[in-house]
């Protein structure tokens, strides 16, 4: 049996081509494939929808991070699957299914982990497309250069594919072969050792010199770059060092030496930097998202300009009609912003939620949102905070006012306060795949897990201050004040409020196997009651720990002997 695979090509991919599919619901038999590998535009633009199959893309939307509802009117994150987003007690119109499961702990082998496409039928999919284009791209009338080229791209394409599949459910089915792995009784699923190995692999090959370039100009802007394969091998390997995922082998120092290599690399060859904003470098975090090219880019997902994060906004006028919240942030990641000279403003929490309140930050609960990380004021919009633009004027948050503020927060980390969105403004807001702040925080992480040691500590902090200094903290952070373990504590922290909201909580705290934890405490917001500021709590969670992976579908476990499901499912 060969299942249908159709090439599906959109004006959101990397480089823009045609809307229409080369493929429309057809086997792909031998005529089909000379159709598309003998004609040269048709070979670029089967390579171009395996750069469109990096984010899934459906219903006509723009594309998403993995997400729990539509993209279209409301916005449902997967972080709404962390303890730093919550949206279902938040909306008028009733609970989205998408996160309701997660937050009950309802995922099952016979419920997608997602809206619409199954990750695993999605990325599998991508994959035997890829396999398809590099058993076929030699025969295109293609350059032998571009044929190369375009081959070592498919590669790198098929690797992320891989690596993805691997975050969600750990060992894996590995094909090369352009025929459909699941057609077969004898296909396995293989160790997680073996799963790693070949992923790192690839990612390694495609890191030698001459395979892809160090950067791509113009329009090709947005392609795989040697940097790319280089940090996906570093990630890769960080994720198979962790708790989840240590049966793989995999020490803490081969992750640590991968990040290390991306950076030595990245600064000897002035590819990548933090991002500074010239003209507003106290605003460089949140400028940085909507600078369709800069040095802090190692993989984007490229959109065309738009507008339709802000639909993220508070869900009436002036700011959005007829909208619904289905993602806002929490007061646990609210909490998790220090104060702006750097010190902790909250050190842990009473068994009734209450917070526990550092006496020497200089933190008070009734005027919170004093004196924070800069980061904090271009990611959350609050209570008493000025949006410039919103229909023609500024718009202010009040949440004493009567109406649906759900967690009393919103995103707004990724939007744009020099355009009018309720006017038709439009912005660049790209979907960040890997980005050098990453690099960063990965060897930080590694590299104080790898060794406990002074030096090693001292490296780690190294590249915490480097972006705490881009986002304008005041005070560096000494490695000689922290222990491995409370170092550990620090850099998750740090590594939670650079990140947020962009797809790495979901995966962390499962990774970290601190997922049982934090998703079992209810998720809360904040109210003003009596002129008081208050804690709320939005909704009451259950977490069952064989959600640390995600399940494969049922009927591929039944239909292939060798396919086992994961655990607890």
């Amino acid at each position: 049996m060969i299942k249908k695979i159709f090439y599906i090509l959109s004006l959101i991919l990397v480089i823009g081509c045609s809307n229409e599919g080369l493929l429309d619901d057809t086997d792909l038999d031998e005529l089909t494939l000379e159709k598309v590998f003998s004609d040269t535009e048709n070979t670029r633009s089967a390579l171009y929808d395996l750069y469109g199959r990096m984010r899934e893309v459906e219903n006509n939307n723009s594309g998403s991070f993995s997400r729990l509802m539509s993209m279209n009117v409301q916005v449902a994150m997967l972080d709404n699957a962390t303890d730093d987003g919550a949206g279902n007690t938040t909306r008028n119109a009733g609970l989205v299914p998408g996160i309701q499961r997660y937050i009950a702990g309802a995922i099952t082998g016979t419920t997608n982990p997602v809206v619409g496409t199954h990750p695993w039928t999605f990325y599998y999919t991508a994959i035997r497309n890829a396999n398809i284009f590099l058993a076929n791209v030699n025969k295109s009338p293609l350059t032998d250069s571009e044929k190369t080229s375009s081959a070592n791209q498919a590669r790198f394409l098929r690797a992320y594919y891989y690596h993805e599949l691997f975050r969600w459910f750990g060992p894996l089915v590995i094909s090369t072969e352009p025929s459909d792995p699941f057609a077969f009784e004898d296909t396995r699923r293989e160790s997680l050792a073996n799963t790693v190995e070949f992923i790192v692999n690839e990612f390694d090959t495609l890191s030698m010199e001459g395979k892809l370039p160090d950067k791509w100009e113009g329009s090709d802007y947005g392609r795989a770059t040697r940097t790319a394969a280089m940090a996906y091998k570093a990630r890769t390997l960080l994720y198979a060092a962790s708790s989840l995922y240590e049966s793989s082998g995999v020490k803490w120092e081969e992750a640590a030496e991968a990040a290390m290599d991306v950076i030595n690399y990245s600064e000897a060859k002035g590819l990548h930097s933090l991002y500074i904003h010239s003209d507003e470098p106290e605003k460089s975090y949140t400028r940085y998202f909507n600078e369709r090219s800069n040095p802090e880019n190692i993989l984007v997902y490229l959109r065309a300009p738009d507008n339709d994060l802000y639909n993220l906004f508070p869900a009436f006028n002036p700011w959005n009609v007829n909208k619904e919240l289905t993602t806002v942030p929490t007061q646990w990641l609210v909490d998790s912003y220090d104060m702006a000279d750097g010190s902790e403003p909250i050190v842990g929490y009473n068994s009734d939620y209450s917070p526990v309140i550092n006496p020497n930050s200089g933190y008070n609960e009734q005027d919170p949102y004093k004196n924070r990380d800069p980061r904090f004021y271009q990611t959350i919009l609050h209570h008493g905070m000025t949006w410039p633009k919103v229909n023609n004027k500024p718009a202010k948050v009040d949440i004493t006012t009567p109406n649906n503020w759900g967690s009393g927060y919103f995103l707004v980390k990724f939007l744009d306060d020099r355009i009018d969105h309720r006017t038709g403004g439009q912005t660049s807001m790209n979907f960040i795949m890997m980005r050098y702040a990453e690099v960063l925080l990965n060897y930080a992480e590694a590299v104080n897990e790898a060794s406990d040691t002074q030096a090693a500590r001292t490296k780690a902090v190294e590249q915490l201050n480097r972006i705490r200094k881009r986002a304008g903290i005041i005070n560096p952070i000494n490695a000689s004040d922290y222990t491995q373990s409370t170092l550990r504590e620090r850099i998750r922290k740090e590594r939670r409020v650079e990140l947020c909201f962009e797809e790495h909580r979901f995966f962390d705290i499962r990774r970290w196997k601190i997922a049982n934890d934090v998703m079992n405490k209810p998720a809360i917001g904040i109210a003003i009651e009596n002129g008081n500021f208050t804690r709320k709590v939005l909704d009451k969670r259950n977490y069952n720990e064989r959600m640390n992976l995600a399940p494969l579908p049922n009927n591929e476990v039944n239909n292939s002997p060798l396919i086992f499901q994961n655990p607890g499912y």
